[in-house]
């Protein structure tokens, strides 16, 4: 749970999931056993805070405060102004609010990806906020029916954490084919299990990199018009701006198909590996931590979407290659 030294933004974390999937249970959990931190929790305007009362210290119109230090507000209108506004100072004596992390919680029937592309190209909010996951809680007992639903697949296929809740209500079985179908819709995300959202606070709230080593095992290539995912493996270096105009087209041509694409990219002559970040027609590629000398430099590229050619994408990336 501790942010990275090296970038002084705030981390956020996403609370995504179907209706009655568990996320107020698991925002309750984290708020009970805060360990340290102080939160500000956002509420989009369609639900209530999902606070126990015990925690609740005073509110006002728009602000809940809370015993252990941490503050929640709906969000009324815009994303962008509600989380400056956390920030600004305040009466009595013109404090600012401090907080280390923000925990934003969708509902139930909302695709992620609006929020996402809030944090990843809002100019002021890129500069002070930074997304650290995407975590998504699963209804163990009615997934079939949840999965069937385009906004609850794609709020599985853009998860980083996803969290299989009431666990206790169906047979190991079916627990592992509902395993098998996650993996199938997202082979990068951390999967744990849990009953009534008790699980270990500090996995679901770490900072994760792409689990691209596991990628490759649960690559899964479904019928047209299926979630399904693409990884892609390079040990040559890359041009950066063939990658970007590849990238580029990539975003536009696949418009409707790819959801989510992530991973490492390895450009020529650079020290630092590529951190590459995309939710639909939006993506952002940042320096990220240095290339070991002992460890090979590898472009590693999860793309997750429906109706994906490896094929096509394969091709594109071999024409990133520097000469």
């Amino acid at each position: 749970m501790q942010a990275d030294p090296l970038d002084g933004r705030t981390p956020v974390t996403l609370l995504s999931g179907w209706l009655g999937a568990g996320k107020t249970t698991l925002l309750n959990r984290i708020l009970s056993d805060p360990q340290g931190q102080r939160y500000a929790v956002l509420v989009n305007e369609f639900g209530d805070i999902g606070v126990d009362d015990r925690l609740v210290v005073r509110s006002d119109d728009s602000v809940v405060e809370l015993s252990n230090g941490c503050v929640c507000c709906t969000v009324r209108g815009d994303l962008v102004t509600t989380l400056l506004n956390l920030q600004k100072r305040r009466p009595p004596f013109f404090r600012r609010r401090q907080f280390d992390r923000v925990l934003l919680e969708t509902t139930g029937v909302a695709e992620p990806a609006p929020l996402l592309r809030t944090f990843l190209m809002e100019e002021q909010i890129a500069e002070r906020f930074r997304i650290e996951a995407l975590v998504t809680v699963v209804d163990a007992r009615h997934a079939e029916l949840a999965l069937a639903e385009p906004a609850a697949e794609e709020q599985v296929a853009l998860a980083d954490v996803l969290l299989i809740n009431k666990t206790d209500l169906v047979a190991d079985s079916s627990k592992l084919q509902l395993r098998k179908q996650l993996l199938q819709r997202n082979p990068i995300a951390s999967i744990f299990e849990s009953i009534q959202a008790e699980v270990d606070l500090q996995e679901i709230l770490a900072r994760r990199k792409p689990r691209l080593e596991q990628s490759k095992k649960h690559e899964h290539h479904t019928p047209h018009q299926q979630m399904g995912s693409v990884c892609l493996r390079e040990s040559r270096a890359l041009d950066p701006l063939q990658t970007q105009l590849w990238l580029n087209s990539c975003a536009a041509l696949l418009a409707g198909k790819l959801i989510r694409y992530k991973g490492f990219l390895n450009f020529d002559h650079e020290p630092n590996r590529a951190v590459l970040q995309g939710v639909y027609e939006l993506y952002t590629v940042s320096a990220g931590e240095p290339w070991q000398k002992d460890e090979p430099r590898l472009t590693e590229l999860v793309f997750i979407g429906r109706d994906l050619n490896k094929d096509y994408l394969r091709r594109g990336l071999e024409a990133c290659l520097a000469n």
